[in-house]
């Protein structure tokens, strides 16, 4: 993948950088038994006002739940000699499951005060299959680091399906996806008789 590939030899840091970032930011598995590909974490949010598809509103303050990537799953299939991509549907449905176990932990009670889901991600085109709503990230240093580690860790953890199909010869795209907590309750939440 063109456009800002670490070097292999750098790439032995990546599980240990991964580990840092999961530390210092407080990630951990949306599963208590880690078998998820979804893990996350809480934070507040600090950019402008923003007016979601379905109308719902995101204001500065407001709890976040930031999705990220279990890279643990992809470690564990790795190890078991699985493959880690053996069709989109496969990954859209990890997500689809767990998006569901998020919704019955927000009906239970485990994020009361949350309004929306966000992340950032090269999948945004799985995530919009799964309702989520997607925006462009402005051009910022950040964004560049952002896909400079994403790109390890593609390389990392085996994930060359994209380097293979749709990302050949192009940049990994990062866009920002979005889904408010009442889209997730409506779409992957219990089912009322």
């Amino acid at each position: 993948m063109p456009g800002g590939v670490p070097p292999r030899f750098v790439l032995i840091f990546w599980p240990v950088v991964d580990r840092l970032l999961k530390l210092i930011g407080r990630i951990r598995t949306l599963r208590t038994d880690c078998s998820g590909i979804m893990s996350f974490n809480l934070h507040r949010y600090k950019g402008p006002a923003r007016v979601l598809n379905d109308g719902s509103e995101v204001r500065i303050g407001d709890t976040l739940i930031e999705l990220h990537m279990n890279n643990d799953w992809f470690r564990r299939r790795r190890q078991l000699n699985l493959r880690i991509w053996q069709s989109p549907w496969e990954i859209i449905n990890c997500f689809a499951q767990d998006l569901r176990v998020l919704a019955e932990q927000v009906v239970d009670g485990k994020f009361e005060g949350v309004v929306a889901l966000r992340g950032v991600t090269f999948l945004h085109t799985g995530a919009k299959r799964l309702g989520f709503q997607i925006e462009e990230l402005p051009d910022s240093l950040w964004k560049k680091g952002a896909r400079f580690y994403m790109a390890g860790l593609i390389r990392t953890y085996g994930l060359r399906a994209c380097e293979r199909s749709r990302c050949r010869g192009r940049s990994i795209e990062l866009k920002e996806i979005w889904l408010s907590k009442a889209a997730l309750l409506r779409t992957y939440g219990p089912k009322h008789e």
